[in-house]
């Protein structure tokens, strides 16, 4: 039944593409690209080589050295999501009947799941040079994250109902000028994440006077939570043609987490099945998860006084996620006396099989006056999730972005940002293997359709 349900907290910690909009971030499957308030607007459009602010520690540590001055960053973007599931949900358990005992399903049709939701993704950066040739920056970020939510009012509650991700990343780096063109950087990532992953387990009626139906009265919650520290670095080139022309690569490397955490169910099931008084808990549930290399090459090119162009093209290596193993689960097992048996020992195997993605964006600035910049941007972001594994945890697929965005420099050591960017999901088939939990297998069959929007803000200050 349940007892499966921290499996699902990784299974949609790193291999869902649950991650994504809804409640997903705003790149593919649960990658985040809101690192700044500032490159919202352009779709971070040339964000490994424009290197005006000191965000640029993050994106490319390499253009540290184009800040001459001490330089704080503070933004954070709003995600507002709206995406709805249409299908049909499916249960599937042993029960007794006329035949002796036979796997039974109960299934709801015409289920209509709003997984939408609010998300606030802060940020700070800072850079301090140190001398001419290096500077130093301190990143504080989000590389990764998800929340979705579809409640507990509809049938899509057996598969899932809270599940969400949070990646911290803090991160020094250096930058080194290694002639009048050409710079190097490098940075070190310690990441905190914590996921968390909640769903229902139904009973069907092993008794009925008629067609087998779900005691809703026995829905019993399953949570999960889970943390951990992992390690890893990134790396950045950066190459000056000349004062309005540059071209920046960045790559970011894997992180491998080691997650352990607390599964726990509890509900009727527990006390009427189990005959248990309290929660079924396991303390000892572990995963391991990779979060995906990336790489990012990006230029930016100031046509004349009033114009700059810019573009990205970052290609992240989700292959790494090709199967996941969670153990020491808490829930229920088959028995073949009792039909089920409490555990705090279950290993579930869920097949991911990721693919590489490519992301795209291209954008371009104009300079009314000294003091203002206007932005816009347009972008694509490839889905790492194959057709035949995408859930409803991470209903992913491609997408398609148009962004807009304004800076005001109001004194001269305080600027301000603000970004807004509308994400295009394509219509999604959700169809995957059936989820066997245990003594409980849930099966969805629909699409999911919907968008996103993201605003930001940001304010920039230079210590002079």
């Amino acid at each position: 039944m349940n007892r499966f349900c921290m499996r699902r907290l990784v299974s949609i910690l790193c291999t869902s593409g649950l991650l994504g909009v809804s409640s997903q971030a705003m790149a593919s499957a649960f990658q985040i690209w809101e690192q700044d308030g500032a490159s919202v607007g352009n779709y971070h459009a040339g964000y490994a080589a424009e290197a005006n602010d000191a965000s640029i520690a993050w994106y490319n540590p390499a253009g540290i050295t184009r800040i001459k001055n001490q330089q704080f960053v503070f933004g954070t973007s709003a995600i507002v999501s709206d995406f709805k599931y249409k299908g049909s949900v499916g249960i599937t358990e042993l029960s007794p009947t006329l035949m002796g005992i036979v796997p039974v399903t109960v299934t709801f049709n015409s289920v209509v799941a709003q997984g939408g939701n609010f998300s606030l993704i802060p940020n700070m950066q800072y850079v301090a040079p140190i001398n001419e040739w290096v500077g130093f920056g301190l990143s504080v970020d989000a590389p990764f994250g998800l929340k979705t939510n579809y409640g507990r009012s509809t049938p899509l509650r057996y598969a899932a109902t809270l599940t969400s991700i949070t990646v911290v990343d803090i991160s020094p780096s250096l930058g080194f000028k290694i002639s009048d063109k050409a710079s190097l950087g490098v940075g070190f990532d310690v990441q905190k994440a914590y996921a968390e992953f909640n769903s229902i387990a139904g009973l069907i009626d092993p008794f009925p006077f008629g067609e087998k139906t779900v005691l809703t009265e026995e829905d019993t919650e399953s949570s999960n939570k889970a943390n951990d520290t992992g390690y890893g670095f990134h790396l950045g080139w950066l190459y000056e043609f000349n004062p309005c022309t540059r071209v920046g690569i960045s790559y970011h490397s894997q992180v491998v987490h080691h997650f352990s955490g607390t599964s726990r169910f509890s509900g009727p099931i527990v006390t009427d099945i189990i005959m248990q008084d309290g929660p079924l808990v396991s303390n000892r549930a572990t995963t391991n998860v990779k979060l995906p290399p990336y790489t990012a090459l990006s230029i930016y090119h100031k046509l004349n006084p009033s114009w700059a162009l810019m573009a990205t093209g970052i290609y992240t290596q989700w292959n790494t996620f090709k199967t996941l193993t969670l153990k020491q689960v808490a829930g229920l097992a088959n028995d073949p006396l009792t039909l089920v048996a409490p555990s705090t020992d279950i290993q579930i195997t869920i097949p991911e099989n990721y693919r590489n993605t490519i992301n795209i964006s291209l954008g371009a600035n104009y300079y009314p006056t000294d003091t203002i910049i206007l932005r816009g941007g347009i972008g694509y972001d490839q889905s790492p999730v194959r057709d035949t594994y995408r859930n409803v945890q991470l209903p992913d697929g491609d997408r398609y972005a148009v962004a807009l965005g304004g800076h005001f420099q109001a004194t001269k050591t305080l600027g301000l940002d603000v970004g807004w960017s509308h994400i295009f999901f394509n219509k999604t088939k959700v169809h995957p293997p059936a989820q066997v939990n245990g003594a409980e297998t849930v099966s969805t069959n629909g699409h999911v359709t919907g968008g996103a929007d993201v605003l930001s803000g940001q304010v920039t200050w230079d210590i002079i």
